[in-house]
């Protein structure tokens, strides 16, 4: 097949070869539609290859997928965050002994938490400093140097946390949290 025999898209309409004898135009469509009609097949040509295109694609990413939405929904990820909290950061560095014998050194540093924007607990754990501090203090120190181990952090926390509500007349203390905890023998 020869360059000359190729398919070119000048070649669709009528144009001087298809004028009549009398300088008239055969065929029943005007050239200019013709050539309209030519782009509007070849965009909706490209509009087809574009969709079918994007049909597989997304039709071989998802193979095997169908139900991973409903499994994820089913599993309980949609639970609801807390609230952010306020912590006062006030309570000075504890260090003790702990119950052993001999016993061993701690030191710790805690930061207790309560409802963001809650005023009375804010003024009432700065009155309360020095008590809490003792309270923190007194309750460690009964610990031994086991009870003390970072597996135990979270039962310490929720411990201390009940103690210092317990003081507590103007609301109650959320959380409390270690921002350092070290046992030395």
């Amino acid at each position: 097949m020869s360059d000359e025999e190729g398919l070119s898209l000048e070649d669709v309409g009528a144009e001087g070869e298809d004028l009549a004898p009398a300088g008239r135009k055969a065929g029943f469509l005007p050239s200019f539609l013709i050539r309209i009609l030519k782009w509007v097949a070849i965009g909706l040509g490209f509009v087809i290859l574009g969709v079918t295109t994007t049909v597989v694609t997304v039709r071989i990413f998802t193979q095997g997928r169908e139900g991973e939405d409903v499994r994820a929904i089913s599993r309980g990820d949609m639970t609801a965050k807390p609230l952010p909290l306020s912590y006062d950061d006030t309570i000075d560095e504890i260090r003790g002994v702990t119950a052993d014998n001999p016993p061993a050194i701690f030191t710790t540093r805690v930061s207790v938490g309560y409802e963001a924007g809650n005023l009375k607990v804010a003024t009432e754990l700065t009155a309360r400093k020095r008590q809490i501090q003792n309270l923190i203090l007194l309750t460690l120190s009964a610990k031994t140097r086991d009870e003390l181990g970072p597996e135990h952090y979270q039962a310490l926390q929720v411990e201390l946390r009940n103690q210092i509500n317990g003081y507590l007349r103007e609301g109650q203390v959320r959380e409390v949290l270690f921002r350092e905890f070290v046992v030395v023998q």
